[in-house]
């Protein structure tokens, strides 16, 4: 996306969302889908929103292609930590295109980030239910995300929990079978295995992760001895 038409949809889009608060006083593009907000209802924002579909057209061919550009603007912001302008990326490419599954991944990882497992997860759902992406660590990340959900949740019952432990469990394996990075899969599945308390599990992944090239961080191998011992014996190599 160019710097220019960058900034001009900035200009269009977000300039007068982020004046507007939803209920909670947060800036409106700071949550995901705009909070639900009609924004046909306000008529700077419908002329603003019905310009943009115009001039993103124009300039991507789609507003598809328009869409897919903002995702990967939102998540390289996402990886400089950067979770507000994530977060507009995000809400423009939900507002271009709505069933494009990717949009609420971005809004999912976000929440994560935010400690709010269980609004993660009801992204992660609107994914799964849309078109799944294979895109890398979708699927792990959809694991991790429910797994925290299900741990730190304190009303849903514990026959809820199992079934949603079972659930990251079916995606994890799912990922198996095509997840490029498998030192990230294992290694996020390490970290469901240690939220879960089944710590020599969450060794035998750290092992298949090492052995894929990855290099679990020190804090969570700090963590993870505290529970338990590293086991003298590593898995064998998968491949």
């Amino acid at each position: 996306m160019s710097k220019a038409f960058l900034m001009f949809v900035v200009a269009l889009l977000v300039g007068c969302a982020t004046s507007m608060p939803s209920g909670n006083g947060t800036p409106v593009d700071q949550v995901p889908m705009y909070g639900g907000m009609d924004r046909s209802a306000i008529p700077e924002l419908k002329a603003a929103d019905e310009k943009l579909i115009k001039d993103t057209i124009e300039y991507y061919g789609s507003r598809e292609m328009a869409c897919a550009a903002f995702l990967k603007n939102g998540f390289t912001y996402y990886r400089k930590d950067d979770l507000a302008n994530a977060m507009r990326r995000f809400n423009q490419a939900w507002f271009l295109d709505a069933q494009n599954a990717e949009v609420y991944w971005g809004f999912g990882t976000i929440l994560h980030d935010l400690g709010e497992n269980c609004e993660a997860m009801q992204m992660i759902n609107k994914a799964l239910n849309l078109k799944p992406p294979t895109t890398q660590g979708f699927y792990p990340d959809a694991g991790r995300i429910i797994t925290l959900c299900a741990v730190s949740d304190k009303i849903t019952s514990g026959e809820e929990k199992s079934r949603m432990i079972e659930r990251s469990e079916s995606l994890y394996r799912e990922a198996e079978k095509f997840e490029p990075d498998k030192a990230y899969l294992y290694y996020s599945w390490a970290t469901t295995y240690y939220w879960q308390g089944q710590f020599p599990e969450a060794w035998a992944m750290v092992a298949k992760a090492r052995l894929a090239g990855g290099k679990p961080s020190e804090r969570f191998l700090s963590l993870l001895q505290a529970k338990m011992p590293e086991p003298a014996t590593q898995v064998e190599d998968p491949t």
